[in-house]
C-alpha cells in the first residue's frame, strides 16, 4: 500500500524498530544522521515516541514509499520474525528500492541448526515461537541474488567453539529458552565444534560504490566472511575461524 509519509530530513529507515536500539547503533557505527523507525506493533511505536524517537506504525512488508528516499535501511534482528522467505524477499526488495546507499541486516544466525541438531544440540533463539522464518545465509544469498543486489557480503559474528556456550542448549530443553542454567535446564552434551558456528549473521548490501565498505561490514565487531559476491577482498572464512578457535580456547 501506499503510505504518505514525509521523509524530509532522515537519512535512515529502521525496519522492525522495536525499541530504538538499532536507530542508535545506525547513529553510531553506520554514520546515520536521523532515522525514522517503523514498527507495526502499536505498543512499541508509543514507547519509543516517549523516549524521544520518531517512529511510525506500518508495516514494512507491505509498504510503498519513493525510491531512494534515504540513504539506508537497517533490519536488525527483524527478517526471523517474518512469516515466510517469500515475505522476507518482499521486505528487502521494497528495502534495496527505498535506500540509495546500502542495505545493513544483522539478525541471529540459524545455519548451524541442522549441525547442533546431529549432535543432540540447539541455539536456544531457534526454538523461540516469534522466531517463525529461520532464515540461513544461503537462503538469503538466494534472495539477494534473484533480485538482482551485485554487491554483498555475509559475515558470521560472534563464533562459538564448544557446546559450553550459554547459548547453547540440550535438544530435549524446552522452547522459549534464553541461556543455559545448569540444573534449571537438562544437561547437555559436551563437544568441541568442527565447522564454523555463529551467534549471529551480518549482510552489508552495497547499493552504490562506498568507500566505507569495510567500516560499515565491521560495525559490529570482529566477523568472518561467510559469503557474497563483493569484488573487496576478505580473509577466508577457515583461516580465520581456527584463528578464533585459538583465541578462544586461551581466554
Amino acid at each position: 500500500m501506499t503510505f504518505n509519509v514525509d521523509l524530509t530530513g532522515y537519512d535512515f529507515i529502521d525496519f522492525g524498530a522495536s525499541e530504538g536500539g538499532s536507530i542508535d547503533f545506525a547513529k553510531s557505527l553506520l554514520g546515520g544522521r536521523n532515522g525514522l523507525g517503523i514498527d507495526k506493533d502499536p505498543a512499541k511505536v508509543e514507547r519509543m515516541q516517549q523516549l524521544g524517537y520518531h517512529c511510525i506504525k506500518a508495516d514494512v512488508t507491505d509498504l510503498d514509499l519513493p525510491r531512494q528516499s534515504v540513504r539506508f535501511v537497517v533490519m536488525s534482528h527483524f527478517l526471523e520474525h517474518l512469516p515466510n522467505l517469500e515475505v522476507v524477499r518482499r521486505t528487502v526488495e521494497n528495502a534495496a528500492k527505498i535506500a540509495s546507499d546500502f542495505l545493513f541486516i544483522h539478525g541471529p544466525c540459524f545455519d548451524a541448526d541442522e549441525y547442533l541438531a546431529s549432535q543432540g544440540l540447539k541455539f536456544y533463539w531457534s526454538d523461540w515461537l516469534g522466531h517463525r522464518c529461520h532464515l540461513t545465509s544461503t537462503q538469503l544469498m538466494n534472495i539477494l541474488d534473484s533480485l538482482a543486489l551485485r554487491e554483498y557480503v555475509v559475515m558470521g559474528v560472534v563464533p562459538i567453539v564448544d557446546s559450553e556456550d550459554p547459548c547453547i542448549h540440550p535438544a530435549s530443553s524446552p522452547g522459549n529458552q534464553h541461556d543455559y542454567t545448569p540444573g534449571r535446564h537438562p544437561p547437555k552434551p559436551s563437544l568441541t565444534f568442527d565447522r564454523p558456528v555463529y551467534k549471529e549473521v551480518l549482510c552489508l548490501v552495497a547499493l552504490r560504490p562506498l568507500p566505507n565498505w569495510r567500516v560499515l561490514a565491521q560495525a559490529r565487531g570482529r566477523a568472518e566472511r561467510i559469503g557474497g559476491t563483493c569484488r573487496h577482498s576478505w580473509p577466508g572464512w577457515r583461516s580465520l575461524w581456527r584463528l578464533a578457535c585459538r583465541r578462544l580456547r586461551q581466554t
